[in-house]
């Protein structure tokens, strides 16, 4: 019974000091994202940790000379989980953090539809994954503006195909209604 009670108090204080906290990170950003059409929320779920959700277009064109050309374009759904690693050294040299401007690394999932919305170019798989453990870059300027790119080790999975390599991914866009600090 000793035990309960000491353990109880133990995990009340931690997360009572971990509430008492500085958060770094925004409660909430959502975002419209351009280069790959879509739109995103990352939420704060910790003092320097975001989970961002995401749900884009992809687009894909194949054609030539000597054939047809066909498009289309592809629903999927992207989901990270991110550590932001450099807030303190950004605020000690007087940098922005605000909108979530900082370097993080992440675990990053990635799911694409194979046939398409739109258009008539249809893979032979029904559907691509992507998982990879990024070092990423996020930058938010005082409009609302946003950047941001992630790379690293992946792997790439498809009906017919399994593969390791380097996942890039690049942002831009707007958070709507600007940053929150």
């Amino acid at each position: 019974m000793k035990k309960t009670i000491f353990l109880s108090v133990i995990l009340l204080s931690a997360f009572y000091l971990n509430a008492q906290s500085v958060k770094h990170v925004e409660d909430g950003l959502f975002k419209v994202n351009a280069l790959a059409p879509g739109i995103s929320y990352e939420l704060g779920v910790a003092d320097k940790t975001t989970l961002n959700l995401e749900a884009f277009l992809g687009f894909a064109l194949n054609g030539g000379t000597d054939r047809e050309t066909r498009f289309g374009l592809y629903p999927g759904v992207e989901a990270d989980v991110r550590q932001y690693i450099n807030f303190n050294r950004r605020l000690n040299k007087g940098k922005n953090i605000s909108g979530n401007s900082g370097n993080y690394i992440a675990f990053l999932n990635q799911l694409q539809l194979g046939t398409p919305i739109i258009g008539d170019l249809e893979y032979a798989s029904d559907y691509f994954y992507n998982g990879a453990l990024v070092y990423g870059i996020q930058r938010t300027y005082r409009k609302g503006f946003y950047w941001g790119l992630a790379f690293g080790p992946g792997i790439f999975v498809d009906d017919f195909y399994k593969d390791a390599g380097i996942l890039i991914d690049v942002r831009l866009g707007w958070i709507v209604g600007g940053r929150k600090k």
